[in-house]
């Protein structure tokens, strides 16, 4: 199934962002309300400027909504209704998921929340949405972005219930930012052409620039374009452009480029230059992992994990969009980017004395599954553990070989690497060999070294020796241990 939708649509709205949209409405016997009986029985309400209640359920006599102006109270009616409708088609269409609580009820929208009120919020409580009509209540914050990221709070709440401070609070806002937008192309109104930026209607701050950009968020002068140490302690609507810009370096990669008439230059940590695998193949590995693999207290280096989990199980472990959520992350300061292709880790050259016991691991990094291990050439008395890679045994001739190691992935993918293995007996002279294992870090891993986390790196503020890759130890101005 390429796509479906909602056929039943009775009424024609004229909302405030939304422009002129159909509806789902319910007939009367004196007209029509504005329930929709084909969505779990969403409805919407006017608040008339409360707070404690569930306000009264929108009635008219005709099935024809509101005027686009604010003055008329069921035009922000309409935005509310049709973006509630829309996150729900979003959902069932596009993840199977039925409502927000995957349970298929519906759930209700109230408007004209409170006097001046400059926010919109979702409360589990209620299982509502709650829309203020912004400055001089003429500004309703009633947008379909709006819409999709406050009803993501619920299916966030049903699903991971990360917790809503912390890194984890960052990711909480990061997720309905991205599933938000996502409602927003998915609607596809040419009164709110899809984009990047969030709540770019509502113009909250009154001089025209959206809440926050995900190509670069630090635009708004708070949000973080990286991870950092202490990310966490920000605001969470800040600390989350961590992930935004993770998912928009996913979706459309880096540098300028202008989506659907709107100008993004979107930057890298790593000074990589990244290509997008598309914002669908992106939100749905985002949902996969959130719905899957994050818990509460998930943080950014488990939300690395959690995605490139959910990219395994989508699209494969060795696939370009596994690798791609590897660099994304990497490019935001969350972890190195993994080898596009698996490898296996350069032992260095051996020099081993006649007689004396070997044991040497060389171990895979990447690649999918448990890959088998072969050995070609090498010494006498040696034999290669075909699940692990590691050789062991007693030479028992005296020589030198070229030896070949193996490992073949049950994708068919294989990795290699040729070192070269002397067998002294004392007679001659010492050959002259590397005997320091993965000596350059260029697999992008420490094996067979262990170090700290961070301490190998790509980072071009220090620069390797050759190559790419370093272990950077130390420098940091103060006392520290790697």
């Amino acid at each position: 199934v390429i796509r479906t939708f909602e056929g039943v649509q009775t009424g024609t709205g004229h909302g405030v962002h939304v422009g002129e949209v159909p509806i789902g409405t319910t007939p009367t016997d004196s007209g029509y309300q504005l329930k929709d009986g084909t969505r779990g029985g969403t409805y919407t309400t006017d608040m008339h400027g409360g707070t404690v209640d569930g306000g009264s359920l929108f009635t008219r006599s005709t099935d024809s909504w509101g005027d686009g102006l604010p003055s008329n109270r069921e035009s922000a009616a309409v935005d509310a209704h049709f973006g509630v409708a829309a996150t729900w088609d979003f959902y069932k269409n596009t993840f199977g998921r039925a409502g927000i609580r995957g349970d298929g009820a519906g759930a209700s929208s109230r408007v004209h929340f409170g006097s001046g009120y400059r926010n919109a919020f979702w409360d589990d409580y209620c299982f509502c949405m709650s829309f203020g009509d912004g400055d001089s209540n003429t500004h309703p914050v009633t947008s379909v972005d709006v819409a999709g990221h406050e009803m993501t709070h619920g299916v966030t709440a049903a699903t991971a219930g990360l917790m809503y401070a912390g890194e984890s609070g960052g990711l909480n806002e990061a997720t309905s930012d991205i599933l938000g937008i996502m409602v927003e192309f998915y609607a596809d109104l040419p009164a709110d052409t899809p984009d990047y930026l969030i709540g770019e209607k509502i113009d909250i701050r009154g001089d025209g620039s959206p809440l926050r950009s995900m190509d670069k968020p630090s635009k708004d002068g708070r949000s973080a374009d990286y991870w950092r140490r202490g990310v966490g302690g920000i605001d969470v609507h800040y600390s989350s452009g961590v992930a935004n810009h993770f998912f928009y370096l996913l979706s459309e990669g880096s540098g300028a480029k202008t989506v659907n008439g709107v100008a993004y230059d979107s930057p890298t940590y790593d000074h990589s230059t990244l290509s997008g695998i598309g914002r669908d193949k992106a939100a749905a590995i985002w949902y996969r992992a959130l719905t899957a693999y994050m818990t509460s207290t998930t943080d950014y280096a488990a939300a690395r994990t959690a995605t490139l989990h959910a990219a395994e199980d989508l699209y494969g472990a060795g696939s370009g969009e596994y690798t791609a959520v590897a660099a994304a992350w990497s490019a935001v300061n969350v972890g190195a980017a993994q080898p596009a292709a698996p490898a296996l880790t350069q032992p260095g050259d051996q020099v081993t004395a006649l007689g004396t016991a070997v044991d040497l691991l060389v171990p895979a990094v990447g690649g999918s599954g448990a890959p088998t291990y072969t050995a070609d050439s090498l010494p006498a008395g040696l034999s290669i553990d075909a699940a692990t890679g590691r050789i062991t045994g007693t030479p028992g001739t005296a020589g030198s070989t070229t030896v070949t190691v193996t490992a073949t992935f049950p994708s068919g993918a294989t990795a290699s690497t040729t070192f070269t293995w002397a067998v002294t007996d004392g007679t001659g002279p010492c050959p002259s060999a590397q005997l320091i294992g993965n000596a350059g870090f260029e697999s992008g891993a420490a094996q067979p070294w262990t170090a700290t986390p961070g301490t190998v790196d790509t980072d071009r503020g220090q620069a390797s020796h050759g190559g790419s890759w370093k272990a950077w130890l130390d420098g940091y101005g103060s006392g520290h241990t790697d």
